[in-house]
């Protein structure tokens, strides 16, 4: 304690100082705790590294007078209590760039990573979980691989333009459970990306390892502004999605992969604007056999202008696919495969097109298929739908 007690009044003292601040803390033991306060100058520079447990980390800086950038770099590495950090920057003032990282990677569960950011350019990226197939941060990465990551939440805050968030809960070979996502962006050409599952790269998709143990995971973005790109991926069982884009040139990607046995995955993407194109796929390379009803569902919702939208979902899933879109230059495609297949599209005026398969025999064929097109009455019209497999009935009105 008396060691905290020394770093923490060296780092207040660079941040009286009308130039660029500096702090960096080491801590090994149990009880850690770090707080780093910067204000003022021409930029700050905060790094913390803990190892040991229940680890406890806070950075907050603000340079309102300063033109540099902020960065701060929090890694809680080898811990086995849960770990709390939080880093808060703001150069909103003189728009100036912030850049934070947080690493986390105790095996307790109960984590939180917490970044909330104000200024222009920002960058921030969160790591709960190094796993067996993750890339390195900003400024580092984690070198152990735990066994799994539960009930742990990273959440992401950044106004401001040009803002970048990246959330990886990638855990090791038992999976995890029960983790939280959530990044909201305001401003102008936000990226914003979101991984949970054990992960491994497949196809043409980064489709996450379909472990069964990777549970019950929520991952939520939702960006304001303009030229807007968000996405999702998820590995496991009963994980939730939702992209919610509020601008023009948004584009929305969500990933899902079920395990074996599970009830498939939720995911919902509502966009509001213009240039929208939004893409789910719902996979499972075991299969993803419903133990309820409810199984895969994929709801998307545009309140358009040049819509298009495409949704995927694979083999032995209890499917359900919604798709509404208002105004101007629709495309839909929905492709289903294999067990409790259902699809409805909406489509109101203009351009219109949609296509739908509830497709050909696989290990299970098509089962329950029901499709029906409503694009509503006139305008460009155009519709394809094409069922094999034992309930069948379509329905189109134009």
């Amino acid at each position: 304690m008396k060691n905290l007690l020394i770093t923490t009044a060296l780092s207040v003292s660079f941040a009286s100082a009308a130039f660029a601040n500096d702090s960096d803390i080491d801590q090994i033991g149990l009880g850690n705790n770090a707080v780093v306060t910067q204000t003022g100058g021409t930029g700050s520079s905060s790094t913390i590294l803990q190892n040991g447990d229940n680890d406890l980390a806070t950075v907050v800086q603000s340079d309102g007078g300063g033109a540099d950038t902020n960065i701060s770099s929090i890694q809680q590495l080898g811990g086995s209590g849960s770990q709390t950090a939080s880093v808060k920057q703001n150069n909103a003032a003189n728009g100036a760039t912030n850049n934070a990282q947080v690493i986390q990677d105790s095996t307790q569960g109960n984590n939180f990573a917490g970044i909330d950011q104000n200024g222009d350019g920002n960058t921030a990226f969160a790591q709960q979980g190094p796993g067996d197939a993750v890339n390195c941060g900003l400024f580092g990465c984690s070198t152990t691989s735990p066994l799994d990551i539960t009930n742990s939440q990273a959440s992401l805050q950044q106004v401001g333009t040009g803002n970048t968030a990246t959330t990886l809960q990638v855990v090791g070979s038992n999976g995890g459970d029960n983790n939280v996502a959530l990044t909201t962006q305001n401003g102008i050409g936000n990226t914003a990306s979101i991984n949970q599952g054990t992960g491994a790269v497949n196809s043409i998709w980064f489709v996450p390892n379909p472990a069964s143990n990777d549970n019950d995971n929520l991952a939520q973005i939702d960006q304001a502004g303009d030229g807007n790109t968000s996405a999702i991926e998820q590995g496991g069982e009963s994980g939730t999605a939702n992209n919610e884009q509020i601008g023009m040139d948004n584009d929305s990607t969500i990933v899902q992969s079920g395990g074996l046995p599970g009830i498939g995955n939720n995911a919902q993407v509502m966009q509001n604007g213009n240039r929208n194109t939004s893409l789910v796929a719902q996979t499972s390379a075991n299969g993803d056999l419903p133990a309820l009803p409810s199984g895969t569902r994929a709801v998307v919702t545009q309140n358009a202008d040049d819509s298009e939208s495409t949704i995927i979902q694979k083999p032995l899933g209890g499917h359900l696919a919604v798709l509404t879109q208002n105004g101007a230059d629709h495309y839909s495609m929905i492709e289903q495969d294999g067990l409790l297949n259902t699809a409805d599209v909406t489509q109101s005026l203009t351009g219109q097109s949609s296509t739908i398969f509830q497709t050909g025999p696989t290990v299970v064929g098509p089962v329950g298929n029901v499709a029906i097109v409503s694009q509503t009455m006139t305008s460009g019209n155009g519709s394809l739908i094409t069922q094999s497999g034992i309930n069948n009935l379509s329905t189109v009105m134009q």
